[in-house]
C-alpha cells in the first residue's frame, strides 16, 4: 500500500564449495570436533549420528539435516544398530535466508528429499571421500570431474535451501503465537525424550539433558510441567521404573536392575519402584503387566 514501506525479501548467495562427500560409517567412528570454515548443511540419508555443535550433543535420524554455522565447532558419531550415511557438505554463503536454519533440525519433505538427492549424486561426482586404515574418510575434489559439477552442487543446494525456508516459514505462518510456544515446548520435550531414552542407563545429570535440547534448564523444566504434567526429575524417575519393569519382565533379578539402571542400592530401587506402581521389584517380576507411568 502507498506510503508503507516495502518489505524486504530473504536473500542467499550460494559461494564456493569448501569441501564435501558422502560416507558411510562404522558405529562408533566419526568427525573429531573441529570448527567450521562454513555454513556446513550434513543430511542423514540413513541410519543415525550424534551430531555435536559447540558441545551439545543431538541425534539426527534419517531424512533429517541440519546446518552449522561458520566458527561453530562441530563433530560426529556414528551410533544406532545401521552403520549411517551422511551427506556433509560445507560451503561459503551470505543472506537473511540462512537465518531460518539457525539452531535448529529440519525433517525434509518429500520435495527437499528429491532436491538433496540431486544435491548428493553431484557431490559424489565431484568429490572422493579416501579412507587410509585408521584415518578417518576425508574427502578430496576428483581430478576431473563432469562438466558444471560444482555449478550443479550450488544449484542444488541453494534449490534445498529456498524449499526448505519456504515451507518452514509457511508452516510458522499458520500457528498462532500460543501454538508456537507449544510446539517449541513438544520439540524441547520430544527432544529430550529420545536422548533420555537412549541414555538412562548412564544416568544423566539435568545439565546433561539440557544440553542434549538445546535449551536452559528453566526452558526445559516449564516444557514438561506444561507438556507432561510432571517435573523433568519425576519424569525421568518414571521412565527409569518402566524400564525397570521391562528388565523386571526379562527375568533381571531386582539387585540386577538396580545396578544396570543407576539406583545407589537394591533398596533404593524397591522403594521408588514402589512408590510409583504400589509393587516391590520382586512381586512384579513374578506377574509382570505393562505399565505406563509417563502418561497421566
Amino acid at each position: 500500500m502507498p506510503g508503507q514501506p516495502a518489505r524486504e525479501l530473504p536473500q542467499l548467495n550460494i559461494g564456493t564449495i569448501l569441501r564435501a562427500g558422502v560416507s558411510e560409517w562404522r558405529i562408533g567412528h566419526g568427525l573429531a570436533p573441529r570448527a567450521c570454515e562454513g555454513w556446513q548443511l550434513v543430511y542423514v540419508l540413513d541410519g543415525m549420528v550424534e551430531e555435536v555443535t559447540d558441545g551439545r550433543p543431538l541425534r539426527l535420524r534419517r531424512g533429517r539435516m541440519l546446518l552449522h554455522q561458520p566458527a561453530e565447532t562441530c563433530g560426529m558419531q556414528a551410533v544406532g544398530p545401521v552403520p549411517p550415511e551422511v551427506l556433509r557438505l560445507e560451503f561459503e554463503a551470505g543472506g537473511t535466508l540462512l537465518d531460518t536454519f539457525r539452531s535448529r533440525t529440519v525433517v525434509a519433505s518429500p520435495e527437499e528429499r528429491n532436491a538433496l538427492r540431486l544435491l548428493t549424486e553431484a557431490v559424489r561426482d565431484g568429490w572422493q571421500v579416501i579412507e587410509d586404515g585408521a584415518r578417518l574418510p576425508e574427502p578430496l575434489r576428483r581430478p576431473d570431474p563432469p562438466l558444471g559439477t560444482e555449478r550443479l552442487q550450488q544449484l542444488y543446494l541453494e534449490q534445498t535451501l529456498w524449499l526448505a525456508a519456504r515451507r518452514l516459514r509457511h508452516e510458522g505462518r499458520k500457528l498462532s503465537p500460543r501454538a508456537q510456544a507449544e510446539q517449541k515446548q513438544n520439540d524441547l520435550v520430544q527432544g529430550a525424550r529420545l536422548y533420555l531414552a537412549q541414555h538412562l542407563e548412564e544416568t544423566p545429570t539435568l545439565e546433561q539433558v539440557c544440553r542434549a535440547a538445546g535449551c536452559s534448564r528453566a526452558a526445559l523444566q516449564h516444557a514438561f510441567s506444561e507438556r507432561t504434567g510432571y517435573t523433568l526429575r519425576e519424569y525421568i524417575a518414571r521412565m527409569k521404573a518402566e524400564q525397570a519393569a521391562g528388565l523386571l519382565a526379562q527375568g533381571y533379578s531386582p539387585g540386577e536392575v538396580a545396578d544396570k539402571l543407576g539406583y545407589s542400592s537394591p533398596a533404593y530401587f524397591s522403594q521408588r519402584f514402589r512408590a510409583l506402581t504400589g509393587q516391590t521389584p520382586t512381586a512384579y517380576r513374578r506377574d509382570p503387566k505393562p505399565l505406563h507411568l509417563c502418561n497421566k
